[in-house]
């Protein structure tokens, strides 16, 4: 059934809870009812008996007695037997069953307290129900015995039974119509989704998915289209990125090449032959900090997949000393270090790149500022690392901020685009978040990431 199509698994799904629920009514219905009949039954009796009454006693004429079976042809399954105290039936037959059991049904009469008393009986397999009333006929003490067969109640419970498993039947088959045609409404967007996915998996991703609704398929349809949206967005921003980066790889491929033929040839572009080779070394690493970028995001990539060993880091001091390898790019900046101690866990090599490439950012931007401020906080008692990274540079561009720790985004002053990517991967590896926000007189970046140790 699970490898059939969705239209036909709900709707005979609603089949099958239909049909159970028409089985469990079916044998439920008898044996609710049977009490309610069995009432019934003795109300037959009692309205039967009535017919016999006046005033509360038994009709005076015996020839009226003796025609009480043309008289009461509207209660044809009760029987009507008139007997005196001393068991003498003076009106009605006695079938051979009820002759059998005439001594109990006298002993009942006698020992009965109330004018009119209620019995059953089992007789040969077979229920009796009768009611045992007592009055006069001509002064004469008597008593009326009025009774009927469990069969009669059988029967009445049958047709019942009958005419509500066909009109339960008709309901099944006309609720059946609109429960196919329901569950093709509700898996037809579902299709449509299905062929829109399948488009995108061969890369053919232009065309919007609309699903006017707003309940769960309509949710994952907007989603759906949001995925769509993100994936025409990378695929621009990397056939930018491409673009950008085989013009940058092209520019210092280009001045190497152009430099070593010069040198080859005896020619000194740049005024002798340590100021050329010097070019030739700057080029060289702008291109080798480019290919690291790319190559560590792959590695990256392979290091969260095979969740690589912890190491026990001193957040730090490996700040610090970051800060001292990178202040000669810019002496003429102010730093401020606000640092507790705190010992996390976390890749080593992972956290080196991010707190590189964070500071990185932040002096190419500064002024004349940057500040760091290292805390700790306890959040359901879990401790949890907090790095405020400020710099007095300019503020970022309207409609950068939610979208800078994206693969290929670039400010201004921007290089490729990975580097912030990158401390937003780690960041997210170990279960953090990483934002930035204008400030007054520059920009501020947060790290908030939960420590393990």
């Amino acid at each position: 059934m699970k490898n059939s199509p969705l239209a036909l698994q709900i709707w005979m799904i609603f089949v099958i809870i239909t049909i159970g629920i028409s089985t469990l009514f079916m044998l439920l219905v008898p044996w609710a009812l049977r009490d309610f009949f069995t009432q019934q039954t003795y109300a037959t009796i009692r309205e039967a008996q009535s017919i016999y009454l006046s005033n509360g006693k038994m009709l005076s004429d015996i020839h009226d007695i003796a025609e009480w079976d043309q008289i009461n042809q509207q209660y044809q399954t009760v029987k009507h037997i008139v007997f005196l105290e001393d068991g003498e039936v003076i009106a009605g037959s006695t079938s051979l069953l009820i002759f059998n059991n005439f001594d109990f049904i006298m002993e009942e009469s006698k020992n009965q307290h109330v004018a009119a008393q209620q019995y059953s009986r089992d007789i040969n397999g077979e229920k009796m129900y009768y009611i045992i009333r007592r009055g006069e006929l001509a002064s004469v003490p008597v008593y009326l015995f009025s009774y009927t067969w469990e069969y009669y109640q059988n029967d009445l419970v049958e047709n019942l039974f009958a005419q509500l498993l066909w009109l339960i039947a008709v309901i099944l088959l006309l609720s059946w119509i609109p429960s196919f045609l329901m569950s093709r409404y509700i898996t037809k967007p579902i299709i449509k989704m299905e062929n829109h996915v399948r488009s995108i998996a061969n890369r053919d991703w232009y065309e919007s998915i609309d699903v006017d609704r707003d309940d769960e398929i309509g949710k994952l349809g907007q989603s759906i289209e949001r995925m769509r949206q993100r994936l025409v967005e990378q695929e621009d921003m990397q056939r930018t990125f491409l673009q950008h980066i085989s013009h940058e790889l092209k520019t210092p491929v280009m001045v190497i090449r152009s430099y070593a033929q010069a040198i080859a040839d005896g020619i000194f572009p740049k005024g002798g032959l340590e100021g050329s080779i010097e070019v030739i070394e700057k080029e060289a690493a702008r291109m080798e900090k480019r290919v690291k970028d790319l190559l560590y995001l792959t590695k990256l990539d392979y290091l969260f997949s095979k969740r690589s060993s912890d190491d026990l880091i001193n957040m730090g001091e490996l700040i610090e000393n970051i800060v001292e390898l990178l202040r000669w790019q810019r002496l003429e900046l102010s730093w401020q270090l606000e640092m507790v101690n705190i010992v996390f866990r976390g890749g080593q090599e992972q956290w080196q790149v991010a707190i590189e490439n964070l500071l990185d950012n932040q002096i190419r931007y500064a002024e004349s500022l940057i500040s760091i401020t290292l805390s700790e906080y306890y959040k359901n008692k879990q401790p949890y690392m907090f790095i405020r990274i400020f710099n007095d540079g300019p503020s970022l561009e309207e409609g950068l901020i939610d979208k800078l720790f994206e693969e290929y985004q670039q400010g201004y002053r921007g290089e490729f685009g990975l580097g912030l990517a990158i401390v937003r991967e780690i960041a997210v590896y170990h279960g953090g978040k990483i934002w930035a926000s204008n400030e007054e007189n520059g920009v501020a970046f947060y790290l908030d990431i939960p420590n393990k140790d």
